[in-house]
């Protein structure tokens, strides 16, 4: 490894906490002290202009293996989760890439994406490792932009965070019944008591998230074919505006139990105050399907 290839370096350290050896060594090959520990608000990084690296940080990571965020002492635990690499790197490169390929290069040999409200032209190259993903970026004249290496992480629908207020989380767990009972659901992702203690309803709509699904509604939770509605929908990322979770339940309950002011009724858990908003689910899966509904940042491959 020279001077200026970090990237065995950076691949070690990607994944592991701030203090461990292998992000301490990135520190150094970068020539920076040691990363800082991040917080809700801020998430530090290191990157040297030279080498063309930038490596960032993160307390909150959708990955299984890094949930939930949480303290240590004082401190918060900190990851080093992703990575921006310029052109101006000299290091190693992923396979088959090169900072020369345009984008008919690139689409014969990665995956092609548009995301984003900006609509940006994106390709998924091969892991460098296990846990790790790598996506190149277009830039405006149509040569990449930078790669981004990161820890591989999940999108998510309906989280329930450590110390979250029940009532906080009440809709969230009408959206999970919901696709639970909906085929949305991955198949084995509940087993058959979990399924029957749902359908005899003998489980209340935000125990069934808070329970069996351990809190979370993610990616890997639901059929890869209903991907794109759960982000859109649940994370207002739809077209038209107003077609999102968080609209339907102002106009079905009045506002969202977490916007409530102290002393303000809230929605309750129960199946009857599901039963007012699953019919809006199944319009919207409807509507999505007939391409009434589109996401604004889940383009075509």
């Amino acid at each position: 490894m020279t001077a200026e290839d970090v990237t065995p370096v950076l691949l070690d350290a990607l994944g592991k906490r701030i203090e461990e050896p292998a992000a301490v060594r990135l520190a150094e090959a970068l020539g920076k002290k040691p990363f800082k520990s991040a917080t809700p608000n801020n998430h530090p990084g290191l990157g040297s202009a030279k080498l063309g690296l930038e490596v960032g940080t993160h307390i909150d990571v959708k990955n299984r293996a890094f949930w939930p965020p949480r303290k240590q002492g004082r401190l918060w635990v900190t990851w080093v989760t992703h990575a921006f690499i310029s052109q101006r790197y000299r290091g190693t490169l992923p396979a088959d890439f090169d900072w020369q390929m345009d984008d008919a290069a690139l689409s014969a040999r990665f995956e092609r994406r548009v995301e984003g409200a900006i609509n940006a032209i994106r390709f998924t190259l091969p892991p460098p490792r296990d846990g790790l993903k790598a996506i190149a970026e277009l830039a405006g004249d149509g040569r990449p932009r930078h790669l981004y290496l990161a820890v591989v992480s999940e999108r998510a629908y309906a989280t329930i965070y450590p110390g979250d207020k029940p009532e906080h989380t009440v809709e969230a767990g009408f959206f999970s019944a919901w696709c639970a009972l909906h085929g949305v659901l991955r198949e084995g992702r509940l087993d058959a008591a979990q399924q029957d203690a749902l359908r005899a309803r003998s489980i209340s709509p935000r125990a069934l998230l808070a329970g069996p699904l351990g809190g979370l509604l993610w990616q890997s939770d639901v059929k890869p074919e209903f991907n794109a509605f759960c982000h859109a929908y649940m994370n207002e990322l739809t077209q038209p505006r107003e077609a999102t979770a968080l609209g339907d339940l102002k106009q079905i309950f009045g506002e969202s139990n977490y916007w409530r002011t102290p002393g303000e009724p809230v929605t309750e858990d129960s199946w009857a105050n599901y039963e007012r908003i699953a019919p809006r689910y199944a319009e919207r899966l409807a509507q999505w399907q007939r391409g009434e509904i589109t996401s604004v940042v889940d383009g075509p491959r």
